[in-house]
């Protein structure tokens, strides 16, 4: 069996991964139009964080490795063209078979309230784009970001952080409103609030941008405002490129792909992953686009499983992000309260406010429960702090997982330690 997969980032190297794994005997083809693999969109933040020292830094997987395992990649080539019926692909190079076709393109930072391919506008999603807006950060003094989601925010605190004059404009009335109610945020508010070099703009939305490129002076004119800046980045939502299929595939009305539970779209022995399509929530009867390096993940080992049978189907998503932004750790898991116009049932919030260690009580952190009002099972949590909690996150989204309730949480074994617990904040 010859599997070819579109797209070499998070869900198609991870899917060509699993599939060898699965079938060592199956061959495999990466067709990937980037020069290079394996680059960490976030790469440009890590790099003005200086948790790196180059951008060729930021990759999660080398060539040599893939190659190792015996995957045969093809880079710096596009797809032109799908012929469904008689099983090819037509690139800039030459044309493919196949005997599965795994898409797996990802997605684009695209906006469809503005005009995102603005020449003025940057991106950093890709190594070469992030090349290109290093080098227009470091001419810059004034700095526009446009979407306050968890790209957003982090780009904005590694500006500030380098010392530049930063603008954050947001439609939302505050950041990360998808992961993240507003009773929760308050510290994180008030850091930002502090910041001098910081200048938000909540509850409003670009109508306009003067300025013809990346040399000249942008002009953002929103409902209330004129901003000027030397360089504006675009950080709202991604969303994917499906041009090229001519409607010879199903779509959602998002424009993401129509697929099963085996993650097969309308096409036969033609799968879809990663940013390209919409995932089941494990919490909402319905399919949820949930952009995330996780999910992208996940979709991706579980589509090389029933690539020559289908027998593992996706349970679902519950949706979890953490992420160190402006002095503040934040973690999220599951529903926030503002989602549940979409659940079915009643449900009851708790937010607490409490030490994370019996003797260094000003460390603290701020985490919320949202859980069934009927059957205290578990929906969603989220948390802030000073400190790095990032890895309690993943304890709750094993218990929403397991459909545990809020009581049976509080009865689980932890360890004591007094400089690094606190039996009241984990009995919860």
């Amino acid at each position: 069996m010859k599997t070819v997969i579109i797209g070499a980032s998070f869900a198609g190297v991870h899917c060509a991964l699993r599939a060898k794994q699965l079938r060592p005997y199956e061959e495999v083809v990466i067709i990937e139009k980037e020069e290079t693999l394996g680059y960490i969109p976030s790469g440009l933040i890590l790099l003005l964080n200086q948790h790196i020292k180059r951008l060729d830094e930021a990759t999660f997987i080398s060539k040599d490795a893939l190659e190792k395992k015996g995957i045969h990649l093809i880079l710096g080539t596009s797809a032109t063209k799908f012929n469904f019926s008689e099983q090819y692909i037509e690139t800039t190079k030459d044309r493919v078979y196949y005997d599965k076709l795994v898409l797996a393109m990802g997605s684009s930072q695209i906006s469809q309230k503005l005009v995102s391919n603005h020449p003025g506008f940057l991106t950093y999603k890709k190594k070469k784009d992030s090349e290109l807006a290093l080098e227009k950060i470091e001419l810059s003094k004034e700095i526009a970001v446009i979407g306050a989601g968890q790209t957003g925010m982090e780009l904005a605190s590694a500006l500030v952080n380098k010392g530049k004059e930063v603008t954050l404009i947001e439609s939302m009335s505050y950041p990360l409103y998808k992961s993240f109610d507003e009773d929760v945020i308050g510290p994180l508010i008030s850091e930002m609030s502090q910041e001098s070099k910081l200048t938000t703009y909540f509850s409003q939305t670009v109508k306009e941008i003067k300025g013809d490129n990346l040399e000249s002076e942008l002009t953002i004119v929103t409902q209330q405002n004129t901003i000027s800046c030397e360089a504006a980045f675009l950080s709202t939502n991604v969303r994917p490129d499906l041009s090229l299929f001519e409607e010879q595939l199903d779509y959602h009305t998002d424009q993401t792909l129509k697929i099963d539970a085996y993650f097969e779209t309308s096409q036969p022995n033609v799968f879809a992953i990663g940013d390209l399509v919409q995932v089941p929530s494990m919490l909402l009867n319905q399919s949820m686009y949930s952009p995330l390096i996780n999910n992208a993940i996940r979709s991706g080992q579980i589509c090389a499983e029933n690539l020559e049978e289908k027998k593992v189907a996706y349970q679902g998503s519950i949706r979890v992000i953490g992420t160190y932004v402006f002095g503040q750790y934040l973690a999220s898991c599951g529903l926030t309260e503002a989602d549940f116009f979409l659940y079915e049932e009643p449900i009851e919030t708790l937010i607490l406010d409490i030490p994370l260690s019996t003797i260094e009580q000003d460390k603290k952190i701020k985490i919320k429960f949202t859980y069934n009002k009927n059957t205290k099972i578990l929906l969603g949590v989220q948390m802030i702090s000073r400190e790095n909690i990032l890895e309690k996150i993943n304890r709750y989204t094993l218990a929403i997982e397991s459909k545990m309730t809020i009581d049976e949480l509080a009865k689980k074994d932890h360890f004591y330690h007094p400089l690094y617990a606190n039996p009241v904040s984990d009995i919860i």
